[in-house]
Parts: C-alpha cells; structure tokens; sequence
C-alpha cells in the first residue's frame, strides 16, 4: 500500500446543538473533516475517529460543558469517494496518522457556542 491523502468525514453536536437537542427532543448536529495521509482507508478512518473524539472533547471544554463519548454515540463517518466533494474540503487541515491537527483550526469549521 502507498501513502495517499484521504478525506476522513463525520458529523458530530456541537455543544449548542446537543443542548437544543436535549430540551426540545431535535436531531441538529454538524458535520466536518480532516484529511487524513495514512497508507490504508482503514488507518484513515481509525486516526479520524480518534480525531472525531478528540474535537468533541475540545469544544465542550470550551464551551465549560461536559463532554459526551462521539465515540459512543455513533455519528456516522466515512472516508469521502465523491470526487466531486474532494475539492470543496481543500481548505481543511491535513495530518498524517498519529499527528493531532490544532483543534482549534478544525473548530472552526464546527461552532462551538
């Protein structure tokens, strides 16, 4: 297998999504994604999940929430193949497997209030 730029997708709530989502019984939630370099979708999509958490816990500490488990609540993710979408997610961060992006950058993309 060779080294290639994946782009790893997944949606998540944010913090003002969950709390409107738990008072009024909504299903709001975000989307974002990382390109991610790794040899395999499966080493992607492993690294990306972890990210996923990662952010999740970063905006709800920011937010001076307690954070859920993304992990847990089983967003749906997936490595893009649309290769029409690719071009439209050039501005997102990319890392290789085993390197965080700054959480903050990829907040961005998410709102965090």
């Amino acid at each position: 297998m060779m080294l290639a730029k994946r782009l790893f997708r997944f949606g998540f709530e944010n913090p003002r999504e969950a709390k409107i989502n738990a008072s009024e019984g909504t299903g709001y939630e975000s989307s974002t994604g990382i390109w991610i370099i790794s040899q395999s979708d499966d080493d992607a999509t492993e690294w990306g999940k972890t990210i996923a958490e990662r952010l999740v816990i970063f905006l709800f500490n920011r937010a001076q929430i307690v954070p859920y488990s993304w992990t847990d609540a089983g967003f749906a993710h997936w490595i893009e193949q649309d290769p029409e979408a690719l071009p439209a997610a050039s501005y997102l961060p990319s890392v290789s497997v085993g390197e965080m992006p700054d959480l903050a950058v990829l907040a961005a993309d998410a709102a965090y209030d």
